[in-house]
């Protein structure tokens, strides 16, 4: 049989996916909705020209509603099929023919996206999202202007911070000043920058004058110069503001001096302004009993303020 006599238009599926290689990634639509719930976030079913593998975990994408678009997270990334038998026999797609027919319609992919907020198009303000989007709504990646609705413009009071995953054109800025009216936190796994992104942050605060921060730096990642594990060094926040807009103390001055690095106070900590409940909370560090602590405690009692160091004086007459 020849190709001109099959009842399907060969030339046209095999340019399906020619043509979209020519279309931009902001524009292209990557599915449709057709599951999911607000605590467990969207089921979307990707188009048959979508490729799975251009897509990645933690990219935006806009879900476009009724009046509504909802701003999500990719969370999750599934192959699935129509027939599970696919999975026990997979078909011969050598041919192209039989591959533009089965990828997208009987073997197809998935993805579940966790709604973030919602952007009401009458005033383009984004909101929590309490709602999710009616089945068959279709999907996009998000654009340069559904980021900036959501995180704001570069101003004096948004701070950017960094690109997005697979918008490396957009830029994330942050409302500094909503920043330090709430409790932040930057969590991740060992290795992927959260002291760089948390001194990134810290930085914006400054150079903005939004708020005074306290730092308690137990590593030495913020107050002067830090090395990243691919050993490049980056300048601390003391260097890059000065001792006018930043202090550094340390309680170390003789290791602060073998790193190089420049302190303006030293911290001393008096042997009566210690309690028990201080040395209690260190516990697991120093591998305390519970007899310890409780023996910390009757001697606070009987020796008052300077129980420390009448501890660390004490001779046999006074055990």
């Amino acid at each position: 049989m020849q190709r001109s006599d099959l009842p399907y238009d060969v030339d046209a599926i095999l340019r399906r996916d020619m043509t979209s290689q020519f279309v931009s990634d902001e524009d292209m639509r990557l599915g449709v909705v057709v599951g999911g719930s607000l605590s467990k976030g969207l089921v979307i079913k990707l188009d048959g020209a979508q490729s799975v593998e251009e897509l990645a975990v933690g990219r935006y994408i806009v879900v476009r509603g009724d009046g509504k678009r909802f701003f999500c997270m990719i969370t999750d990334i599934v192959l699935d099929n129509t027939n599970p038998d696919i999975q026990s026999a997979p078909p011969d797609i050598s041919d192209p023919f039989l591959s533009a027919i089965y990828v997208g319609t009987a073997a197809y992919g998935k993805i579940q996206a966790q709604p973030m907020l919602v952007i009401d198009d009458s005033d383009g303000k984004p909101r929590p999202v309490k709602t999710v989007p009616g089945h068959f709504k279709q999907v996009f990646n998000a654009t340069v202007n559904d980021v900036n609705a959501v995180f704001g413009e570069e101003d004096p009071t948004h701070f950017n911070i960094g690109s997005p995953l697979e918008l490396e054109t957009t830029q994330i800025n942050l409302d500094l000043k909503r920043l330090a009216e709430r409790s932040t936190g930057v969590f991740g796994k060992s290795g992927t920058g959260k002291s760089f992104l948390t001194r990134m942050l810290i930085a914006g605060v400054i150079a903005r004058g939004t708020a005074v921060a306290l730092i308690f730096d137990m590593h030495n990642d913020y107050g002067w110069a830090a090395t990243d594990e691919s050993g490049v060094q980056a300048k601390g926040l003391g260097q890059l503001f000065g001792s006018s807009k930043v202090s550094i103390c340390t309680l170390d001055p003789d290791a602060t001096r073998r790193r190089g690095a420049k302190v303006d106070f030293e911290v001393r900590i008096g042997y009566d302004e210690i309690e028990p409940q201080d040395i209690e909370m260190l516990r697991v560090t120093m591998n305390l009993s519970d007899a310890m602590i409780d023996a910390a405690h009757d001697l606070r009692k009987r020796w008052g303020k300077g129980w420390v160091k009448k501890l660390i004086e004490a001779d046999s007459n006074d055990m």
